[in-house]
């Protein structure tokens, strides 16, 4: 039996007369195996301590520890009494940790944030290093899951102790209660006994086997494109903050706390019988992002778009070919393109001693005379400027007129105008058929571009045949987020077909060129 059938079966047998919930107790599975710690946000009563639970009979002799914290809760009552014997007898300060949390293999703490801080603390190094000082000794802790759970989110602004708390919770998840009503039916007409074990011996993982299992999942390796897909992320999350300006939905992400998505996402790959993590892994973030509730559906945005638009075509460098492409037009276009201009720009001769202002200041005021023009300088002086008929004059003709920023033009009372001009000659192109030699040179970078397409062709080929394998059958993943992966692919193999009609078209450009002059506007 595989890992996979027997994490398939196992997860099977976990789920039974649990309903609607395969997709947290997936979650919970993985976590565990994952070494990481989940919380569970919902209301009272929609089985989030069943969760815990079941999930202890996952694990060979498995031992479970539960309890409902409240604002009174002591580390007695969570890490275990302490000894009067030790405490008689060696002067000794230790706790009786069997049967409670230091001694358990899955932990469920409900109202988790009501717990004190002498208790929160304890927690921080009990879940970063699954160790517990217990006394003058550091006992190694056998948690493999600890599963918490509220019906509210932390306040860390209130409580500092609760942010470095809340960031150890890697996956996060919203939890209902059931939705179908032939689900809701069997829910409340069957019987069930969530302390009886119902799994089979034979896919419980054992202690060395859960070890190994850690070893080998370190070694599961991570691909440039998921690596792409976690750095589009982190950008869109910095997005997100710098339009935040208040800073009240700011998203942050710990570098701790990326390493241990990092090793989620891992884990998800090696129980689904692969070497390499896959971009079906990677929507598992999606869970492990958000930090407020309104925070749930950005997150999967986030995730889900990067996948859909970035998943396989940053592995293929569009940008940097693009702008080879570009250079090489500019190539093609300076050896056989030469511009000729014999335009000129000059004073109608037809305007009788004046020049005429286009847009003028009004349609009474529209000429001045050369002889005014001439004599301006940077100065300003009083001038005439006249209607239509020239020689008009009215009273509010007189204007402060001085040079403008070329001869074309002048300033009227600080406002820059243009002076009418014609412009005599034109613009020519000559076209010239490139030479044997350099045609030539020209085809063989066209054959090195086609080189290029066509090994990303077979690199996306590769990867088509390599995921689409396990798209639809990853444990921990719905099978139809296997859409956005699959449009995906064929987006960017179209990408990589519009640059290969791109790329022929360049050639057919060049090789169609002819020796010829012709005015061009």
């Amino acid at each position: 039996m595989s890992v996979k059938q027997r994490i398939q079966k196992l997860l099977k047998e976990l789920n039974k007369g649990v309903y609607e919930k395969e997709e947290i107790m997936a979650l919970s599975l993985l976590s565990a195996v994952a070494g990481e710690s989940i919380f569970l946000l919902g209301a009272p009563g929609v089985a989030k301590s069943l969760i815990a639970r079941r999930l202890k009979y996952a694990f060979k002799d498995g031992k479970s520890f539960e309890y409902l914290m409240t604002s009174f809760s002591t580390p007695d009552e969570i890490f275990g009494p302490v000894s009067i014997k030790k405490l008689k007898d060696e002067d000794k300060y230790e706790r009786v940790v069997e049967k409670y949390l230091p001694g358990a293999d899955v932990v469920f703490l409900d109202e988790i944030w009501k717990a004190g801080s002498s208790i929160q603390n304890t927690l921080l190094t009990v879940i970063n290093e699954k160790v517990y000082r217990n006394g003058e000794q550091e006992i190694k802790v056998p948690m493999k899951a600890l599963i918490s759970a509220s019906n509210e989110l932390p306040k860390p602004k209130e409580e500092e102790n609760l942010e470095a708390l809340w960031d150890r919770l890697l996956v996060r998840l919203p939890v209902e209660g059931i939705k179908k009503k032939e689900n809701f039916d069997a829910m409340i007409s069957e019987k069930l006994d969530s302390y009886t074990d119902t799994v089979s011996a034979d896919v419980k993982i054992e202690n060395k086997t859960f070890e190994e299992w850690s070893k080998t999942i370190d070694d599961v390796e991570i691909p440039e494109n998921v690596l792409n897909v976690i750095d589009v992320i982190r950008k869109k999350i910095q997005l997100h903050n710098d339009k935040d300006d208040k800073n009240e939905n700011q998203i942050y992400i710990s570098d701790r706390r990326w390493r241990k998505i990092v090793r989620l996402l891992r884990t998800s790959a090696f129980l689904n019988d692969r070497q390499a993590v896959d971009l079906m892994d990677c929507f598992l973030m999606k869970d492990c992002l958000w930090n407020e509730d309104t925070q749930i559906e950005t997150a999967r945005q986030m995730v889900s778009g990067a996948i859909e638009q970035y998943g396989y075509k940053l592995q293929f460098d569009f940008n940097s070919l693009k702008e080879e492409l570009n250079e090489f037009r500019e190539e093609i276009k300076e050896e056989t393109k030469v511009i000729k201009d014999s335009r000129v720009e000059e004073f109608d001769e037809d305007t009788k001693g004046y020049y005429e202002l286009e847009n003028p200041p009004n349609n009474y005021n529209k000429f001045i005379d050369q002889d005014s023009y001439e004599l301006l300088t940077s100065e300003k002086q009083n001038i005439r400027l006249y209607y239509e008929e020239y020689n008009s004059i009215r009273p509010d003709n007189v204007w402060k007129i001085k040079k403008g920023k070329d001869k074309f033009h002048i300033s009227v009372n600080d406002v820059e105008y243009k002076l009418k001009t014609i412009v005599t000659g034109e613009k020519r192109q000559q076209t010239r058929k490139p030479n044997e030699y350099t045609e030539s040179a020209w085809d063989k970078k066209i054959d090195g571009y086609l080189d290029v397409t066509t090994q990303q062709k077979d690199e996306l080929e590769q990867y088509r045949k390599k995921d689409l394998e396990h798209l639809r059958t990853n444990i921990f993943v719905a099978p139809e987020m296997a859409n956005v992966v699959e449009s995906h692919l064929a987006k960017t193999l179209e990408e990589i077909k519009k640059y290969e009609v791109e790329i022929r078209s360049i050639q057919n450009g060049y090789k169609s060129l002819k020796d010829e002059e012709i005015v061009v506007e």
